[in-house]
């Protein structure tokens, strides 16, 4: 291999070793968007359970045995069936 060839792979070695990178930044971008995307998501729905719920003051594991009872309420369950079935 000639010095010509050599560092002409160096040079595609670099490239590579940028592209690499490159490909690492944009997926962990990807991520971290779609992990803010998640809370976000997370807070307006908790906001919203508190707005409609009532439950302001209520500790988490009392908020989910609520939630646990209110789904076991049959119009509850066909109403969330309901929402789940494909359009």
């Amino acid at each position: 291999m000639t010095e010509k060839e050599k560092q002409r792979l160096e040079k595609l070695n670099e490239k590579i070793t940028q592209m690499k990178a490159q490909q690492q930044a944009i997926i962990a971008r990807d991520k971290e968007r779609a992990r803010k995307e998640r809370t976000r998501r997370l807070i307006q729905n908790g906001a919203l359970a508190e707005q409609y719920l009532n439950c302001k003051d209520m500790p988490p594991d009392e908020f989910e045995h609520f939630l646990n009872e209110l789904v076991k309420i049959p119009a509850i369950l066909e109403v969330i069936k309901k929402k789940n079935e494909p359009s």
